[in-house]
Protein backbone atom coordinates (compact mmCIF):
# COMPACT_ATOMS: atom_id res chain seq x y z
CA UNK A 1 0.00 0.00 0.00
CA UNK A 2 3.00 2.26 0.38
CA UNK A 3 3.36 2.67 -3.40
CA UNK A 4 -0.27 3.57 -3.80
CA UNK A 5 0.08 6.15 -1.05
CA UNK A 6 2.95 7.88 -2.84
CA UNK A 7 0.96 8.08 -6.07
CA UNK A 8 -1.96 9.62 -4.27
CA UNK A 9 0.13 12.26 -2.57
CA UNK A 10 1.05 13.69 -5.98
CA UNK A 11 -2.59 14.39 -6.79
CA UNK A 12 -4.41 17.60 -5.89
CA UNK A 13 -7.31 17.97 -3.48
CA UNK A 14 -6.12 15.31 -1.02
CA UNK A 15 -7.29 16.82 2.20
CA UNK A 16 -8.39 14.10 4.59
CA UNK A 17 -6.38 11.45 6.41
CA UNK A 18 -8.17 9.02 8.74
CA UNK A 19 -6.32 6.43 10.83
CA UNK A 20 -8.22 3.41 11.94
CA UNK A 21 -6.84 1.68 15.09
CA UNK A 22 -7.98 -1.80 13.96
CA UNK A 23 -5.86 -1.65 10.83
CA UNK A 24 -2.19 -1.13 10.20
CA UNK A 25 -2.55 1.14 7.16
CA UNK A 26 -3.70 4.71 6.50
CA UNK A 27 -6.85 5.16 4.43
CA UNK A 28 -6.63 8.26 2.28
CA UNK A 29 -9.93 9.38 0.80
CA UNK A 30 -10.34 11.87 -2.04
CA UNK A 31 -12.55 14.84 -1.18
CA UNK A 32 -14.06 16.18 -4.39
CA UNK A 33 -13.82 20.00 -4.60
CA UNK A 34 -17.13 21.70 -3.88
CA UNK A 35 -16.59 24.36 -6.56
CA UNK A 36 -16.67 21.70 -9.32
CA UNK A 37 -19.82 19.74 -8.51
CA UNK A 38 -20.42 18.66 -12.11
CA UNK A 39 -17.20 16.70 -12.59
CA UNK A 40 -17.11 12.96 -11.83
CA UNK A 41 -14.90 11.38 -9.20
CA UNK A 42 -11.22 10.94 -9.84
CA UNK A 43 -9.36 7.71 -10.42
CA UNK A 44 -6.06 8.30 -8.64
CA UNK A 45 -4.30 5.20 -9.84
CA UNK A 46 -4.32 6.43 -13.46
CA UNK A 47 -2.67 9.81 -12.91
CA UNK A 48 0.99 8.87 -12.49
CA UNK A 49 1.68 7.96 -16.13
CA UNK A 50 -0.05 10.97 -17.73
CA UNK A 51 1.96 14.11 -18.38
CA UNK A 52 0.72 17.49 -19.61
CA UNK A 53 2.91 20.38 -20.72
CA UNK A 54 2.63 23.44 -22.93
CA UNK A 55 3.58 23.09 -26.56
CA UNK A 56 6.95 24.32 -27.71
CA UNK A 57 5.23 27.12 -29.65
CA UNK A 58 3.64 28.64 -26.55
CA UNK A 59 5.75 27.64 -23.56
CA UNK A 60 8.40 30.35 -23.90
CA UNK A 61 5.80 33.07 -24.48
CA UNK A 62 3.82 32.06 -21.38
CA UNK A 63 7.02 32.19 -19.32
CA UNK A 64 7.91 35.65 -20.64
CA UNK A 65 4.43 36.97 -19.88
CA UNK A 66 4.57 35.47 -16.38
CA UNK A 67 7.84 37.28 -15.66
CA UNK A 68 6.12 40.57 -16.56
CA UNK A 69 3.12 39.76 -14.30
CA UNK A 70 0.79 38.44 -16.95
CA UNK A 71 -2.42 40.39 -17.54
CA UNK A 72 -5.33 38.98 -19.52
CA UNK A 73 -7.44 41.58 -21.30
CA UNK A 74 -11.13 40.66 -21.12
CA UNK A 75 -13.94 42.54 -22.86
CA UNK A 76 -17.73 42.46 -22.92
CA UNK A 77 -18.00 40.99 -26.46
CA UNK A 78 -15.48 38.26 -25.56
CA UNK A 79 -11.75 38.03 -26.22
CA UNK A 80 -9.33 35.24 -27.09
CA UNK A 81 -6.99 33.97 -24.40
CA UNK A 82 -3.46 34.89 -25.37
CA UNK A 83 -0.97 33.30 -25.29
CA UNK A 84 -2.96 30.38 -26.64
CA UNK A 85 -3.66 27.46 -24.30
CA UNK A 86 -1.96 24.76 -26.36
CA UNK A 87 -0.85 21.53 -24.66
CA UNK A 88 1.09 18.33 -25.31
CA UNK A 89 -0.36 15.23 -23.60
CA UNK A 90 1.49 11.94 -23.11
CA UNK A 91 0.86 8.75 -21.16
CA UNK A 92 -2.70 8.07 -22.31
CA UNK A 93 -3.87 4.61 -23.30
CA UNK A 94 -3.84 4.73 -27.11
CA UNK A 95 -6.91 2.46 -27.39
CA UNK A 96 -9.17 4.22 -24.89
CA UNK A 97 -11.41 7.22 -25.37
CA UNK A 98 -10.81 10.42 -23.41
CA UNK A 99 -12.52 13.79 -23.08
CA UNK A 100 -10.52 16.89 -22.18
CA UNK A 101 -11.95 20.07 -20.63
CA UNK A 102 -10.74 23.46 -19.45
CA UNK A 103 -11.87 25.86 -16.73
CA UNK A 104 -10.36 28.83 -14.89
CA UNK A 105 -9.80 28.64 -11.14
CA UNK A 106 -9.22 31.46 -8.65
CA UNK A 107 -5.66 31.58 -7.36
CA UNK A 108 -6.76 33.32 -4.17
CA UNK A 109 -9.58 35.38 -2.69
CA UNK A 110 -7.98 38.75 -3.41
CA UNK A 111 -8.89 41.68 -5.61
CA UNK A 112 -5.98 43.45 -7.24
CA UNK A 113 -5.62 47.11 -8.15
CA UNK A 114 -2.82 48.77 -10.05
CA UNK A 115 -1.82 51.81 -7.95
CA UNK A 116 1.35 53.83 -8.21
CA UNK A 117 2.91 51.53 -10.77
CA UNK A 118 2.41 48.31 -8.79
CA UNK A 119 -0.30 45.81 -7.90
CA UNK A 120 -1.98 46.04 -4.50
CA UNK A 121 -4.24 43.41 -2.95
CA UNK A 122 -7.44 43.70 -0.93
CA UNK A 123 -10.11 41.18 0.13
CA UNK A 124 -12.47 40.24 -2.67
CA UNK A 125 -16.14 40.85 -1.96
CA UNK A 126 -17.55 39.69 -5.34
CA UNK A 127 -19.84 36.68 -5.41
CA UNK A 128 -18.08 33.75 -7.01
CA UNK A 129 -20.16 31.10 -8.70
CA UNK A 130 -19.35 27.75 -10.22
CA UNK A 131 -16.67 28.11 -12.95
CA UNK A 132 -17.73 27.32 -16.46
CA UNK A 133 -16.26 24.14 -17.95
CA UNK A 134 -15.43 24.22 -21.65
CA UNK A 135 -14.92 20.85 -23.34
CA UNK A 136 -12.51 20.54 -26.21
CA UNK A 137 -14.16 21.00 -29.60
CA UNK A 138 -12.92 17.59 -30.83
CA UNK A 139 -15.07 15.77 -28.26
CA UNK A 140 -14.16 12.19 -27.27
CA UNK A 141 -11.07 10.83 -28.99
CA UNK A 142 -8.73 7.89 -28.65
CA UNK A 143 -5.63 8.40 -26.58
CA UNK A 144 -3.41 8.03 -29.62
CA UNK A 145 -5.28 10.89 -31.37
CA UNK A 146 -4.87 13.22 -28.37
CA UNK A 147 -1.15 12.44 -28.18
CA UNK A 148 -0.57 12.64 -31.92
CA UNK A 149 -0.60 16.46 -32.07
CA UNK A 150 -0.92 19.49 -29.75
CA UNK A 151 -4.42 20.21 -28.45
CA UNK A 152 -5.57 23.81 -28.29
CA UNK A 153 -8.38 25.64 -26.52
CA UNK A 154 -8.27 28.59 -28.89
CA UNK A 155 -12.08 28.56 -29.10
CA UNK A 156 -12.43 30.01 -25.58
CA UNK A 157 -13.55 33.63 -25.28
CA UNK A 158 -13.27 35.38 -21.91
CA UNK A 159 -15.73 38.14 -21.09
CA UNK A 160 -16.44 40.46 -18.16
CA UNK A 161 -20.20 40.43 -18.79
CA UNK A 162 -22.02 37.46 -17.32
CA UNK A 163 -24.92 37.59 -19.75
CA UNK A 164 -22.53 36.99 -22.66
CA UNK A 165 -22.06 33.38 -21.53
CA UNK A 166 -25.33 32.69 -23.33
CA UNK A 167 -23.66 33.43 -26.67
CA UNK A 168 -22.13 29.97 -26.75
CA UNK A 169 -20.48 27.19 -24.72
CA UNK A 170 -17.01 28.66 -25.29
CA UNK A 171 -17.76 32.04 -23.65
CA UNK A 172 -16.42 32.19 -20.10
CA UNK A 173 -17.30 34.92 -17.61
CA UNK A 174 -14.41 36.08 -15.40
CA UNK A 175 -14.26 38.74 -12.71
CA UNK A 176 -11.95 41.62 -13.45
CA UNK A 177 -8.94 42.38 -11.22
CA UNK A 178 -8.67 38.79 -10.00
CA UNK A 179 -5.96 36.20 -10.43
CA UNK A 180 -6.85 33.00 -12.29
CA UNK A 181 -5.07 29.86 -13.44
CA UNK A 182 -6.18 27.59 -16.32
CA UNK A 183 -7.01 24.02 -15.27
CA UNK A 184 -6.92 21.19 -17.82
CA UNK A 185 -8.87 18.04 -16.91
CA UNK A 186 -8.71 14.66 -18.67
CA UNK A 187 -11.63 12.25 -18.26
CA UNK A 188 -11.98 8.61 -19.17
CA UNK A 189 -15.66 7.80 -19.23
CA UNK A 190 -17.08 9.13 -15.95
CA UNK A 191 -13.74 9.29 -14.13
CA UNK A 192 -11.13 12.04 -13.91
CA UNK A 193 -7.73 10.59 -14.76
CA UNK A 194 -5.62 13.77 -14.68
CA UNK A 195 -5.75 17.41 -13.61
CA UNK A 196 -3.05 19.82 -14.75
CA UNK A 197 -2.23 23.32 -13.48
CA UNK A 198 0.89 25.03 -14.78
CA UNK A 199 1.86 27.79 -12.39
CA UNK A 200 3.30 30.22 -14.98
CA UNK A 201 0.02 30.26 -16.91
CA UNK A 202 -1.69 32.27 -14.17
CA UNK A 203 -2.83 35.80 -15.03
CA UNK A 204 -4.65 38.87 -13.72
CA UNK A 205 -7.85 39.87 -15.51
CA UNK A 206 -7.92 43.49 -16.69
CA UNK A 207 -9.87 45.65 -19.13
CA UNK A 208 -6.74 47.56 -20.24
CA UNK A 209 -3.08 46.65 -19.99
CA UNK A 210 -1.08 48.46 -17.33
CA UNK A 211 2.35 47.13 -18.28
CA UNK A 212 3.54 48.64 -21.56
CA UNK A 213 6.24 45.99 -21.97
CA UNK A 214 3.64 43.22 -21.65
CA UNK A 215 1.34 45.00 -24.05
CA UNK A 216 4.13 45.31 -26.60
CA UNK A 217 5.11 41.66 -26.19
CA UNK A 218 1.56 40.44 -26.81
CA UNK A 219 0.97 42.83 -29.70
CA UNK A 220 4.09 41.61 -31.51
CA UNK A 221 3.23 37.94 -31.06
CA UNK A 222 -0.55 37.88 -31.30
CA UNK A 223 -1.84 37.65 -34.88
CA UNK A 224 -5.25 38.87 -33.69
CA UNK A 225 -3.92 41.85 -31.74
CA UNK A 226 -5.17 45.31 -32.67
CA UNK A 227 -2.90 47.22 -30.31
CA UNK A 228 -3.48 48.73 -26.91
CA UNK A 229 -6.60 50.65 -25.94
CA UNK A 230 -4.75 53.93 -26.41
CA UNK A 231 -3.65 52.90 -29.91
CA UNK A 232 -7.23 51.93 -30.80
CA UNK A 233 -8.53 55.22 -29.41
CA UNK A 234 -6.04 57.20 -31.49
CA UNK A 235 -6.99 55.18 -34.57
CA UNK A 236 -10.69 55.85 -33.99
CA UNK A 237 -10.02 59.58 -33.51
CA UNK A 238 -8.00 59.71 -36.74
CA UNK A 239 -10.76 57.90 -38.63
CA UNK A 240 -13.38 60.23 -37.15
CA UNK A 241 -11.37 63.32 -38.20
CA UNK A 242 -10.92 61.92 -41.69
CA UNK A 243 -14.65 61.22 -42.04
CA UNK A 244 -15.51 64.73 -40.79
CA UNK A 245 -13.14 66.29 -43.32
CA UNK A 246 -14.64 64.22 -46.14
CA UNK A 247 -18.14 65.20 -45.06
CA UNK A 248 -17.30 68.91 -44.98
CA UNK A 249 -15.64 68.65 -48.40
CA UNK A 250 -18.67 66.87 -49.80
CA UNK A 251 -21.06 69.48 -48.42
CA UNK A 252 -19.02 72.39 -49.82
CA UNK A 253 -18.66 70.85 -53.29
CA UNK A 254 -21.35 71.80 -55.89
CA UNK A 255 -23.94 69.19 -56.46
CA UNK A 256 -23.46 67.14 -59.63
CA UNK A 257 -26.58 65.05 -59.29
CA UNK A 258 -28.82 64.43 -62.24
CA UNK A 259 -31.92 65.60 -60.43
CA UNK A 260 -34.16 67.98 -62.38
CA UNK A 261 -33.74 71.60 -61.36
CA UNK A 262 -36.87 73.64 -61.87
CA UNK A 263 -35.98 77.07 -63.18
CA UNK A 264 -37.71 80.08 -61.69
CA UNK A 265 -39.39 82.14 -64.44
CA UNK A 266 -38.13 85.68 -64.83
CA UNK A 267 -40.67 88.43 -64.11
CA UNK A 268 -42.34 89.93 -67.13
CA UNK A 269 -41.01 93.33 -68.17
CA UNK A 270 -42.97 96.29 -66.86
CA UNK A 271 -45.05 97.98 -69.56
CA UNK A 272 -44.75 101.71 -69.71
CA UNK A 273 -48.04 103.66 -69.83
CA UNK A 274 -46.80 105.70 -72.80
CA UNK A 275 -44.95 104.97 -76.02
CA UNK A 276 -41.24 104.62 -75.41
CA UNK A 277 -39.19 105.48 -78.49
CA UNK A 278 -36.03 103.45 -78.93
CA UNK A 279 -34.02 106.43 -80.13
CA UNK A 280 -34.04 107.83 -76.58
CA UNK A 281 -31.42 105.26 -75.59
CA UNK A 282 -28.82 107.36 -77.39
CA UNK A 283 -29.96 110.55 -75.55
CA UNK A 284 -29.33 110.05 -71.80
CA UNK A 285 -30.66 113.49 -70.79
CA UNK A 286 -33.92 113.05 -72.59
CA UNK A 287 -34.24 109.53 -71.22
CA UNK A 288 -33.77 110.85 -67.70
CA UNK A 289 -36.46 113.46 -68.21
CA UNK A 290 -38.88 110.87 -69.50
CA UNK A 291 -38.17 108.68 -66.50
CA UNK A 292 -38.79 111.58 -64.12
CA UNK A 293 -42.07 112.36 -65.85
CA UNK A 294 -43.23 108.76 -65.62
CA UNK A 295 -42.36 108.73 -61.91
CA UNK A 296 -44.41 111.87 -61.34
CA UNK A 297 -47.35 110.28 -63.08
CA UNK A 298 -47.42 107.41 -60.57
CA UNK A 299 -46.65 109.49 -57.45
CA UNK A 300 -48.69 112.68 -58.12
CA UNK A 301 -52.48 112.63 -58.38
CA UNK A 302 -53.87 113.16 -61.86
CA UNK A 303 -57.32 114.69 -61.44
CA UNK A 304 -57.73 115.39 -65.11
CA UNK A 305 -56.92 111.89 -66.32
CA UNK A 306 -57.40 109.31 -63.59
CA UNK A 307 -57.27 106.56 -66.20
CA UNK A 308 -53.69 105.85 -67.45
CA UNK A 309 -55.07 104.97 -70.86
CA UNK A 310 -56.35 108.52 -71.30
CA UNK A 311 -52.93 109.87 -70.38
CA UNK A 312 -51.46 107.86 -73.22
CA UNK A 313 -54.01 109.07 -75.69
CA UNK A 314 -53.77 112.72 -74.55
CA UNK A 315 -50.24 113.29 -73.27
CA UNK A 316 -49.50 116.41 -71.24
CA UNK A 317 -46.72 118.59 -72.69
CA UNK A 318 -43.56 118.36 -70.64
CA UNK A 319 -42.66 121.19 -68.33
CA UNK A 320 -39.09 122.33 -68.80
CA UNK A 321 -37.22 124.22 -66.07
CA UNK A 322 -36.30 127.10 -68.42
CA UNK A 323 -39.81 127.95 -69.44
CA UNK A 324 -42.68 128.65 -67.12
CA UNK A 325 -45.58 126.38 -67.29
CA UNK A 326 -48.16 127.54 -69.81
CA UNK A 327 -51.62 126.93 -68.59
CA UNK A 328 -54.09 127.03 -71.39
CA UNK A 329 -57.53 128.11 -70.24
CA UNK A 330 -60.33 127.25 -72.60
CA UNK A 331 -62.41 130.29 -73.74
CA UNK A 332 -65.67 130.99 -71.94
CA UNK A 333 -68.68 131.86 -74.05
CA UNK A 334 -70.65 134.70 -72.46
CA UNK A 335 -74.19 135.16 -73.77
CA UNK A 336 -75.52 138.78 -73.91
CA UNK A 337 -78.26 139.67 -71.51
CA UNK A 338 -81.22 141.57 -72.99
CA UNK A 339 -82.17 144.75 -71.11
CA UNK A 340 -85.42 144.61 -69.23
CA UNK A 341 -88.38 146.64 -70.63
CA UNK A 342 -89.49 149.57 -68.60
CA UNK A 343 -93.00 149.46 -67.17
CA UNK A 344 -94.88 152.40 -68.78
CA UNK A 345 -98.20 151.84 -67.06
CA UNK A 346 -99.34 155.00 -65.27
CA UNK A 347 -101.77 154.88 -62.46
CA UNK A 348 -104.79 157.14 -62.93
Amino acid sequence: MGGATDDCVEADHLTEEKKYPSHSFILISFVYPTHLPLLPKMSLSKMKDISVSLSSNTDALWRNCFELTNEMNITAPGRRVFPTLEYIVTGLDPSKYYVISMHFEFMDDKKLRFVGGKWTESPSTEEKGVPRIVFHKDGAQLGKDWMDKPLSFDQIRVTNRKSDQHKGPSFVYLLTQHRYIPVLTILEGDQIVHISKIDYTSFITVTAYHNNALNQLKTENNPYATGSRQDRRQKREAESSSQSAKKMKKESAPSTSNSTVHSIPSPAPTAFPFPFPTNLLSQPNVLLQQFQLSSQMFTQPQPMFPNPLLAVLFPTPPITPDEPAQIVTPPVNVEPVEPAEEDTTVDT
